[in-house]
């Protein structure tokens, strides 16, 4: 199976394809506010290098939120466009538990926090188990509310933080959690959206609902991640 999956709500641009079991190629740029003319073409560059048009690919997945509301609604749209135009099922995943999925397996000491900058001082959150099970719903709130939203949760660390929002997450948060950040650029990996997407895309047909976004707070006051 090929299937081709991108990400375009944080400022990076990011695809990535997977064929015969593993990644066959995939890249990541800087995109700002340029997701709308940076995507298509490396989604073309991606499919080409690992041999594939993208007419050809066998299923697409893209990340729904939460997030940057354009960028959202552009990575959408267009896996839309690509999956109707190629009959081809399309996978949503969430940019968080793709943040989540992505942490080492030599850091999984405890439980997962991904944390996306939603600017105006607030995070874009989940809390995930170590393996990488939700343990909580996406949540919108402010870096200091953090210590009583997870307190009950955990009372000791440490505690694994991932994503963009990682460093105000960590300032916040009590030293008893023992808060250590995971390595990368804190955007989710297209390597692993795709991962994720392949043991999902059996259960998925090109006639099903297309996946919603995901935004955590209404568009008119939406930051950038």
């Amino acid at each position: 199976m090929r299937l081709l999956g991108f990400d375009t709500a944080t400022r990076a641009c990011a695809a990535a394809l997977w064929a015969g079991g593993g990644i066959a190629a995939h890249r990541r740029i800087e995109a700002a506010e340029r997701h709308a003319e940076a995507l298509v073409p490396l989604l073309r560059e991606v499919a080409a290098e690992g041999g594939a048009a993208l007419d050809a690919v066998d299923a697409f997945a893209v990340t729904v939120g939460p997030g940057s509301f354009t960028g959202i609604r552009i990575g959408l749209a267009t896996a839309r466009g690509l999956a109707l135009a190629a009959g081809r099922p399309l996978i949503g995943l969430t940019t968080l538990e793709v943040l989540a999925a992505g942490v080492p397996e030599r850091m999984r000491e405890g439980p997962i926090l991904a944390a996306l900058d939603a600017r105006r001082s607030r995070l874009y959150a989940q809390l995930f188990d170590r393996a990488g099970r939700p343990l909580d719903a996406p949540f919108a709130a402010a870096a200091e509310a953090l210590p009583g939203l997870l307190g009950g949760r955990i009372a000791r660390g440490p505690l694994i933080v991932v994503g963009t929002g990682s460093q105000a997450a960590m300032a916040a948060l009590p030293p008893a959690m023992e808060a250590r950040a995971a390595p990368g650029p804190g955007s989710p990996d297209a390597r692993v959206l795709v991962h994720l997407a392949a043991a999902r895309a059996g259960g998925v047909a090109p006639t099903d609902t297309p996946p919603r976004p995901l935004y955590l707070r209404a568009p008119g006051v939406h930051g950038g991640a």
